[in-house]
């Protein structure tokens, strides 16, 4: 009599629960995997398990003087990286812009004439290599004069990409993402959030609580919907001065890593030398259940075999792993993830689920107060 009497409870509770898009998650996650191929490293495209990706985005295919697109990589073979791709079902980007590649991309967008001159030369470009969508990688500070033109860029591609059944995304951080309004935002497929680099932190550029952050920052300032965003990883380490400052000069890969003991491969610190490893690694794959995806920088700088971080990710994304119940992804389903859970079904602003799929209890594709009250009979149970 108890027990029934607190289901009649519960049962009463869930018809006070706001309806709506925050209440649901309408369809489940797609997630994406992401690598970037770089065009001056192309080789090693060769050996990589294309089962384990859902996309590629050649970097970086930037304009000459004249506004024409070109890359690094030989015209057959890059078609044939493209084709290899699509008999695997991977989509193929390309990737416009990357550090270092966007001081060329003013003198191209500043007139109405020029964009569309420019956005043409684009089209023809990944129509002529059969790309399946592009990807603005634009790293410029926000004092640049590019984002005076960047949303009605966004806007032009748009409409062209969807008239050619083509994909839009973007590579974005905060530094570079404060000019850059939620609607222009919205225009893109997903948004890649390049969370490392972080040279605030003293001890890691990419630590777990960075990519929340970053994720965090996206989700809510710029509006950007959970299952449209991204998590960045890098395949790389970054090393740190004596007093704690990011050294900008340091740069390693996992590969070069490993090199100096298998100890490495779950750690994130070697040398003085900041990285993630399989197991930080891992922990950010299952961050990412509750959003789009991975994206990886990149792909060329990963080890082989049992110790690839790829194959960590891919394990991870596509496979069981979630403990049903762990909405915040700490590892075990408690009364915090009761609380989270109530307080994201009542749209509390500050509720934020890290994998959705775990509180869906009923295995219906959505979240309500059905899950809710299979969480409370669970706990007490």
């Amino acid at each position: 009599m108890k027990t029934n009497r607190m289901i009649a409870i519960f049962a009463a509770g869930i018809l006070t629960l706001p309806a709506g898009p925050t209440a649901a998650a309408e369809n489940e996650t797609s997630y994406r995997i992401v690598g970037y191929l770089p065009d001056w490293n192309y080789k090693p495209f060769s050996e990589l398990d294309l089962s384990k990706l859902t996309n590629i985005n050649i970097a970086f295919c930037n304009p000459d003087e004249s506004g024409r697109l070109h890359c690094n990589i030989p015209e057959n073979r890059l078609k044939n990286i493209i084709s290899d791709a699509h008999s695997s079902n991977v989509k193929v980007f390309a990737a416009l812009g990357g550090g270092g590649g966007c001081d060329g991309y003013l003198r191209h967008l500043d007139t109405p004439e020029e964009r569309a001159a420019f956005n043409a030369n684009i089209m023809d470009y990944c129509e002529s290599y059969d790309f399946d969508g592009i990807d603005l990688d634009i790293e410029l500070g926000s004092h640049d004069q590019i984002w005076n033109y960047y949303a009605d860029w966004c806007t032009e591609l748009r409409t062209l990409c969807n008239e050619r059944d083509m994909e839009m995304s973007t590579a974005t951080a905060q530094w570079v993402a404060e000019k850059v309004t939620p609607d222009t935002f919205a225009l893109f497929d997903f948004v890649n959030v390049m969370a490392y680099d972080n040279d605030e932190d003293s001890y890691s550029h990419a630590s777990y609580e960075y990519a929340v952050k970053c994720l965090d920052y996206f989700h809510k300032r710029k509006k950007i919907p959970e299952d449209k965003l991204v998590l960045g990883v890098p395949f790389y380490g970054r090393g740190y001065t004596a007093n704690g400052e990011l050294d900008w000069d340091s740069y390693i890969s996992f590969a070069d890593i490993l090199k100096n003991g298998s100890e490495y491969y779950n750690a994130d610190s070697y040398n003085d030398i900041a990285y993630n490893g399989a197991d930080t690694m891992a922990k950010k794959a299952e961050l990412s259940k509750g959003y789009g995806g991975i994206m990886i920088w990149e792909l060329t700088q990963d080890a082989k075999g049992e110790q690839s971080l790829l194959k960590v990710i891919s394990d991870t994304l596509c496979g069981s792993t979630f403990i049903a119940g762990d909405v915040n992804s700490d590892g075990s389903f408690n009364i915090s993830d009761l609380v989270i859970m109530q307080k994201w079904l009542l749209s509390a602003p500050e509720a934020g689920l890290n994998n959705w799929k775990a509180g869906d209890l009923c295995e219906d594709g959505r979240l309500d107060g059905f899950d809710l009250c299979l969480m409370k009979m669970q706990l007490i149970g």
